[in-house]
């Protein structure tokens, strides 16, 4: 059993650091593709199935798997809108929640994460209408046929608890954990692996903007009423306007029909202008009661 273990941890450690470190890896490692070695190592064959992911999606990966370690849902949140394609607009507050709800349903204390837990997460990221790019599904894809792999070599074995165990490892070797628990306000390894991000990244757009504001390419754009509040009020008021002009102008129609004397005779005492006139201001009667009933509930509200 021990010998299996140690095959199944480093065929884990390995598959990550293809993930996290190189960026190229073997997307279908089902146990067909997996070799034991004389030397005890591991191989991987078939390379027909190999995908490439950039440094944004490496770094991406990497605050996501210590927002997990570390349960935080808002990093967690943070995170996945670095790998996944963000719409116009999305809601964080309801996705922080529903990730939160991820959390303590699959990683609660005592808890066994299992497989499950990459089509909860894709459920989840659909139902926020945010789309996985190519890259990151394969990415998400390969580590469920590894769960699979690794339960094969050792019935039982939790893909997500031994990646916990590896994060562990290999921060300690860095000397990371003691200095986060040392300090004087000790914070969380997923907000750490944040403020990283943001600090490696500082440099490299504060040198664009100086040069566009040295080049006078500093440009600033504004989307107008972005916010999905102010979209419904300017289409509930032009709704309004509309009403109010055709309400307007029936009436005014239906009062020139109505003076008409003469013309067409629909029946014996009902002259065909007539009837069409109180036709239309019965209309512009109910368009223009709409248009109250409208103002009283926007004031209301």
């Amino acid at each position: 059993h021990e010998e299996r273990m140690r095959f199944a941890r480093e065929l884990l450690a390995e598959m990550f650091e293809q993930l996290m470190t190189d960026g190229l890896f073997h997307a279908d490692p089902h146990p067909g593709n997996v070799l034991l070695l004389d030397d005890g190592g591991v191989g991987l064959v078939d390379f027909g199935s190999v995908c490439r992911i950039d440094a944004g999606v490496r770094s991406g990966l990497r605050a996501f798997l210590l927002a997990l370690h570390a349960g935080d849902a808002a990093a967690l949140c943070d995170a996945l809108l670095i790998i996944v394609t963000r719409p116009d607009e999305v809601d964080e507050q309801q996705l922080e929640r529903a990730l939160g709800r991820f959390l303590s349903r699959h990683f609660a204390v005592g808890g066994t994460p299992n497989v499950e837990v990459f089509g909860d997460l894709f459920r989840l990221v659909s139902r926020h209408g945010l789309a996985v790019p190519p890259e990151v599904a394969a990415v998400f894809r390969a580590l469920g046929t590894l769960e699979g792999t690794l339960m094969a070599v050792v019935p039982g074995f939790s893909l997500v608890d031994e990646a916990r165990r590896l994060v562990d490892d290999r921060l300690s070797r860095r000397g990371v954990a003691s200095a986060i628990s040392s300090g004087a306000h000790p914070v969380s390894l997923a907000e750490l692996a944040s403020v990283w991000e943001l600090i490696r990244r500082m440099p490299r757009r504060l040198e664009r903007v100086t040069s566009a504001l040295e080049q006078g390419r500093l440009g600033v754009g504004v989307r107008l009423f972005a916010n999905a509040r102010d979209r419904q009020y300017i289409r509930s008021l032009v709704h309004e306007v509309l009403l109010t002009f055709i309400a307007a102008t029936g009436g005014v129609m239906s009062a020139v029909l109505l003076s008409i004397r003469g013309g067409p005779v629909v029946v014996p005492g009902i002259p065909f202008f007539q009837l069409l006139g109180y036709h239309l201001l019965v209309v512009a009667g109910a368009l223009g009661l709409r248009v109250l009933f409208l103002i009283s509930r926007g004031s209301s509200d």
